[in-house]
């Protein structure tokens, strides 16, 4: 069975700073900066590492030293860089570049921010709609992988990655086999590879007998898991999935091949007819279109927030983001004519189902007075927002903070309502400075005005604006000082996940999220 866990990649990198040491990690592997360790496996090590045309981050996995003089582990490594080369499709890993450096082998892949299909399972309920359309997605990557004669033969949860937007990407293709390769290999004896819960029996009995059949058996698996809203561990009870799509799950899921789906488009076909004639309207309990409500309203709020930092001179900047069940966060950034930026975290102070609404009204009112300002000014931006949220109908207070950069006068603004503080390292200075201030939610009636701190801005200087308590405020400094030297994206990420490693963080609900920010100009 393959090591998974490198792709087991939460929303902020699976980075553990205490996995190996800096000094052993290399600068650099082939033409690609390393920026930090993400997980370590018995035959392979993935790094963090960084495009050096677009800047953009890559997984970057390297066989490890110890294999490297093994002819069967470096044959296996460099079919698996062989077979994702093959595909290209928007439901698989993209292979960026694969090849020789000097400590051995190694493959470079897209770097996927999401989280495996297995949490979603352990996690939440997913909606009959949302189930079949995974399924769906996995299903085309399948068929893609067929049609290219790869047949994956590790097809399970933990090697399906569901992204920051919804998209599933497969993965992990350590053991994956070409068609004619296996056909050739017929009754030679192998040993057992895979997963046995998602096996198909004939792998089980003869691995020289795996086929395409055999992965449409492990989807199958994983549509029982999916509409069951369950993990089966090999126990599969068919009267629990909705009437309608039984027999197209017994049919994945036939003992004998010959009984089973021949390939992935009869199964697509099939599942698509189900979905056309009506099928899910009938089979849907009543609390299932509550789920898929649910499901909407969390969509929704999370496009209220950029996907993505954008690209503006004098800066660079990471976002790294950690999702909660509960709760809802909005953050933006906004740039002006005078190349004046100006940053904003926000959270409702309630928690719920409705927090969603409350943030999207907030980022109204907010897109509605910078519009309307044609020569920005930051006291009367907070102070107007301040007096209409108050005077909004929903009644709702957010803690806030807002962070205004000025390149032409060097300077900084930071301002928070009850969220947090902020980091500031200037060049040659290994402690970071912490800038605060007091002031109650965003929503309260004030006497007196906003309290707001102000500081040089130069360039070189790398700040850390988030929405974490102040909690956390000494594990942050100790998290900078030791990735100070990494690139704002893989900074941004190192830190989130420093602290979403933590005990105390367990009881935390709402989302968060932290951007680092560099002045390069």
């Amino acid at each position: 069975m393959t090591d998974h866990t490198f792709y087991k990649q939460p929303t902020i990198t699976d980075f553990n700073p205490d996995d190996e040491p800096p000094s052993s990690m290399p600068r650099q592997v082939g033409p690609y900066k390393i920026e930090s360790l993400l997980s370590k496996g018995g035959m392979s090590i993935l790094y963090l590492g960084i495009q050096p045309d677009t800047r953009e981050m890559i997984a970057i996995k390297v066989l490890s030293p110890t294999f490297v003089t093994h002819p069967e582990m470096v044959a296996g490594f460099l079919k698996e860089a062989k077979i994702i080369g093959m595909t290209n499709h928007p439901n698989i890993v993209k292979l960026y570049g694969e090849g020789q450096w000097e400590g051995g082998l190694y493959i470079a892949m897209e770097f996927i921010r999401g989280v495996s299909l297995r949490q979603f399972i352990e996690q939440q309920s997913l909606s009959m709609k949302r189930s079949i359309d995974i399924i769906l997605q996995v299903a085309y990557a399948l068929c893609h992988l067929h049609s290219h004669g790869v047949i994956h033969g590790d097809l399970k949860p933990e090697n399906i990655l569901i992204t920051e937007d919804g998209i599933v990407k497969v993965i992990d293709f350590g053991i994956a086999r070409l068609h004619e390769e296996v056909k050739k290999e017929r009754g030679k004896a192998r040993r057992i590879v895979g997963t046995p819960t998602y096996m198909s029996p004939e792998q089980k009995e003869d691995p020289s007998k795996i086929s395409f059949a055999s992965d449409i058996y492990a989807l199958g698996i994983i549509a029982y898991e999916l509409l069951s809203g369950k993990l089966s561990f090999g126990i599969i009870h068919l009267s629990q999935v909705p009437k309608g799509l039984r027999q197209i799950l017994e049919k994945a899921l036939a003992v004998s091949v010959k009984e089973r789906y021949s390939d992935a488009i009869k199964f697509i076909t099939d599942l698509s007819e189900y979905l056309k004639s009506g099928g899910l309207e009938k089979d849907r309990p009543g609390t299932d279109q509550l789920k898929e409500i649910v499901e909407t309203i969390q969509k929704a709020g999370q496009a209220l927030s950029p996907t993505a930092p954008p690209s503006w001179p004098s800066l660079e900047m990471g976002i790294a983001k950690y999702k909660a069940v509960q709760g809802s966060s909005y953050y933006d950034c906004f740039r002006f004519r005078d190349n004046t930026y100006v940053f904003l975290i926000a959270q409702p102070l309630v928690t719920g189902l409705e927090t969603p609404i409350y943030s999207a009204n907030l980022r109204g009112m907010i897109r509605s007075l910078i519009s309307s300002q044609e020569n920005f000014s930051f006291p009367l931006f907070i102070s107007t927002l301040n007096r209409m949220v108050q005077e909004d109908p929903l009644s709702q207070k957010f803690a806030a903070a807002f962070l205004m950069l000025s390149p032409f006068r060097d300077e900084l603004s930071f301002l928070s309502c009850g969220l947090g503080n902020m980091l500031h390292v200037s060049p040659g200075h290994q402690t970071p400075r912490t800038l605060s201030n007091e002031n109650p939610p965003l929503g309260t009636p004030l006497r007196r005005d906003f309290e707001m701190t102000t500081d040089n801005w130069n360039i070189g200087d790398v700040l850390i604006f988030h929405s974490l308590d102040l909690n956390f405020d000494l594990l942050l400094q100790e998290a900078l000082k030791e990735n100070f030297f990494l690139s704002p994206q893989g900074q941004a990420d190192a830190l989130l996940k420093k602290v979403a490693t933590q005990p105390l963080f367990a009881q935390e609900k709402k989302p968060q999220v932290l951007f680092s920010l560099h002045r390069i100009g």
